[in-house]
Formats: C-alpha cells, structure tokens, sequence
C-alpha cells in the first residue's frame, strides 16, 4: 500500500470499529470519564451503559490485592471503582475488555490482550521496585495495558471485514497498529503520554534513569519473550513463603488475582520452570590461597 492508502485504511478501521455498534456502547459513555466536573451520580449512571460482563470485570480489579484491597476495603459503587482506579484507567479498561468480548473464542487476539494486560500488570511492578511514585507507576500500568490495542483492533477488524485481504497480514498489523493505536488515544481523549509509550520500540533512557516508556518496554519484552517460550503464558517461579508471611500479600498471589479478575488465569503459570536437563557440575576451581 501507499502512503495515501495506508492513511486512509487507518481512517476506514477506526470509523468501522470505533463505534456503538462495534462496541456494545456509544463512545459518550467514556465522554462522561474524561469531565473532570462529572459527579457522582453521572458518573454511577453509566454502569447501566455498560456490558454486565465488562462491569463485573472491572470491579473485580478495583477489587484486588493489586489495588490494595486489603488495606483500603472492597468497593461497591461505580463512582468507587472510577475513584480507585483513575478516570483514564477505567475508560481503557472498557475499551479493551468490550474489543476481548467482541473477540471472543479468537485465540490470537486473546493472547495478545493477555500479553499487554500481563505487561501492564508488571510494568507497574518494576515502577513500584524501583522506587517511583504511584503516579508514575499508574502511567506504565497505563502504557503496557494500552501497548497492544491497535493490533487487537486490526485483528478483529481483519476478523470480521477483510478476512480475504492478503496485504493485511502479520507485518504489516505490526508496522502500523501504533499508528491506529495512536487515533484512538486522540478519539477518546486519553493521556498524551501514552503515545510515547505505544511507539517506544527501544529501551529509553534519560540522563541517569530509565524513563517511564523504558519501563513499559522492559515489561512488554519479558512478557513477550515468557509467552513465546512457555506457550502464551507468563511463567512466575516464586521461593518459598516465609512462615507466618500472609500469603495475600505476596507477589505471586498479587499477579495471579489480578489475572483472574479478567479470566485470563490460563495465560499464567505460577511454578517452577523445566528441571535441568544435565546435573550441576562439579567445581573445579583450585584452591588460590597462599601456602
């Protein structure tokens, strides 16, 4: 394709796919996410807007060890959910959780909504070891949640409209899906800074740290390489819990509701990985201290 094809395909998929009929919702829904002046009551409104599956879905998150529901309590209303789990982060939710009911049964794009829900997941992980802000922290969950929605939509779209399409393969979804990426960002008003993330292909680094969209990149290469290598799952080898440490709290506990809350249990392995294949060798070293 050319310049001007390319362009206008972008145009074509995003009209074709970015509305209620596609969606299950009118887009106005995610309008009401992004005033910072809606109230409580607009706000509690729109779980009648919402598939039930997506809602019960949602809650689910803000309800686990993840969000810190241990400390903080369970939350029961919309507008507690919204407030625990941020406006942005909320609308990408919806979006991405109604494109996996739309894709349901599909194998391919499943994995991929669990490879960018995994890099979400541990992207804000490594922020939290790391020592960074929560706000910083909710940005690369953001940017790794969000990482993979143009290959997903491409997908489907290829799915349901283009399945003979030829040209719409594997390297070119992979060439152009931030490009997409990048207009649905604009359409339902989301962060700027996740398009930074979307198009990061290296490992950014600004003066002594790595930055936020370095961060993503970590977390999406070492989900991608663990789903490559143990069959579309994240492989999580945790030690030994120390007596008397509550189980909730531990890491391995933490992932594995978190991909519960979304049905993707069967995306993670919590284990020890293959067995050595060769005993330990002996050491050999000699003994170096002076006579």
């Amino acid at each position: 394709m050319q310049q001007e094809e390319i362009i206008a395909f972008l145009d074509f998929v995003e009209e074709k796919m970015m509305n209620a009929d596609t969606l299950g919702f009118s887009p106005d829904v995610l309008a009401v996410l992004g005033n910072v002046e809606a109230g409580n009551e607009e706000i509690e409104m729109l779980k009648f807007r919402i598939d039930q599956e997506i809602l019960i879905k949602i809650f689910n998150i803000a309800n686990s060890a993840y969000y810190g529901t241990l400390n903080k309590g369970a939350v029961h209303t919309f507008y507690e959910v919204v407030t625990r789990l941020g406006m942005s982060h909320t609308k990408a939710l919806i979006i991405l959780l109604a494109l996996q009911l739309l894709a349901r049964g599909d194998e391919k794009v499943e994995a991929v909504f669990a490879c960018s829900f995994a890099s979400s997941v541990l992207g804000k992980l490594l922020a939290q070891q790391m020592g960074l802000r929560e706000d910083a922290a909710k940005r690369v969950e953001l940017g790794g949640l969000f990482s993979e929605i143009g290959k997903m939509i491409m997908i489907i779209y290829k799915k349901l409209h283009a399945a003979d399409d030829d040209s719409i393969d594997d390297v070119f979804i992979e060439k152009y899906s931030p490009y997409l990426a990048e207009r649905i960002i604009d359409v339902f008003s989301l962060p700027d800074y996740l398009k930074t993330m979307v198009f990061q292909k290296g490992l950014g680094v600004e003066a002594g740290h790595i930055t936020l969209p370095g961060i993503v990149r970590l977390a999406i290469s070492f989900i991608r390489e663990s789903f490559k290598k143990h069959r579309n799952r994240l492989l999580v080898e945790p030690l030994a819990v120390p007596i008397g440490f509550d189980r909730r709290m531990s890491l391995e506990y933490i992932i594995q509701e978190q991909f519960n809350a979304v049905g993707l249990g069967r995306y993670l392995t919590i284990g020890r990985g293959e067995k050595r294949l060769l005993p330990a060798r002996e050491s050999s070293k000699k003994d170096e201290r002076l006579p």
